[in-house]
């Protein structure tokens, strides 16, 4: 009868507890690292759909003209992926 007990107690406090979405881990600089107490920006992960959408702006600012279409793509990853 003990375990029975134990298992339906056991089911009804997961029944009350929520449960949070995982979010995704970022890794934080030590305190020790920094002094001041300024917060540095996240690093957005640039992906090619972003590079291939700002290559194509690029190319509708040059007026659409044909033939440059490695040197939108080359500034286009230069512009969003800074370092």
């Amino acid at each position: 009868m003990a375990r029975f007990e134990r298992k339906a107690e056991r089911s009804s406090l997961a029944a009350t507890q929520t449960v949070e979405p995982r979010r995704p881990a970022i890794a934080l600089p030590s305190s020790s690292s920094h002094t001041s107490t300024q917060v540095e920006p996240q690093r957005r992960i640039v992906s090619e759909d972003d590079v291939r959408h700002r290559a194509y702006e690029l190319y509708l600012e040059r007026g659409a003209t044909p033939g440059n279409d490695v040197g939108d793509w080359l500034q286009a990853e230069r512009e969003l992926r800074p370092n």
